[in-house]
């Protein structure tokens, strides 16, 4: 198991047995109201998937008591927030820790458990170059924020690209737009940290758009207005 590239393991060697790493499934939260008198439920808005629990199990093998719990305090720092990799997982999770439950096996043995609270559940990065009008077919069954490099290839142009950002309650397609791009100078507009880059600063203000870069589960469409830029979309396949 691996916790924000600290292989666990490999760290704390013959003090931890590392057990049982399970995850959950998702929370789901309802918006539907029965109302007294009425004959039928009614649906404010569909059902939302919102966190997930992973449990992680350890054994934990001190040489004092005082030992014991400093390798536990240190776990669990360790474990605190950020990038999980559970053995035999294909997945990355992301998450935090919300609770350690403690058993005392024998002298100076521990069993640990440690949950965590989950939100992001995402296979490997995937990068596509765009060119023109290009389709996209993203893995997974949930929404992907994605990331996007555009490098100008002349001065002052302009770029609007549709199929990464939709209208939240409608669902249609709106165009994001980058204005005043310098040759050979790359733009990140990225959906993940939702910001607009240009060597580092900020260039949010010369843009248009209300949403931020995303791709849906399966086929997406993508539309270059101006082919005089080199553009590449990453993203991570992301599941419920």
């Amino acid at each position: 198991m691996r916790v924000n590239g600290i292989d666990l393991k490999e760290k704390y060697g013959e003090k931890i047995v590392i057990g049982q790493q399970t995850v959950h499934p998702r929370n789901i939260i309802t918006f539907t109201d029965w109302l007294d008198d009425a004959d039928q439920p009614v649906l404010k808005s569909m059902p939302k998937q919102k966190f997930f629990d992973v449990t992680a199990e350890f054994i934990i093998i001190g040489k004092t008591k005082t030992d014991a719990e400093i390798i536990m305090s240190n776990i669990q720092s360790d474990c605190n927030s950020g990038m999980l990799e559970l053995d035999n997982f294909g997945l990355t999770l992301r998450g935090e820790s919300k609770e350690v439950e403690k058993e005392f096996l024998n002298q100076w043995r521990y069993h640990i458990t440690i949950t965590f609270q989950a939100w992001e559940k995402a296979d490997e990065e995937i990068a596509v170059q765009v060119t023109g009008t290009q389709s996209i077919v993203v893995d997974g069954n949930s929404v992907t924020p994605c990331i996007v490099e555009i490098t100008p290839l002349n001065d002052n142009s302009n770029l609007t690209i549709t199929g990464i950002a939709r209208d939240p309650i409608t669902g249609e397609d709106e165009p994001v737009t980058i204005k005043n791009l310098k040759k050979s100078i790359p733009v990140i507009v990225d959906g993940e940290t939702c910001t607009v880059t240009q060597q580092g600063a900020n260039k949010y203000p010369e843009t248009d758009f209300w949403e931020f870069p995303s791709l849906l589960p399966g086929e997406n469409q993508i539309t270059l207005s101006n082919a005089a830029n080199t553009v590449t979309i990453k993203y991570r396949p992301r599941y419920i």
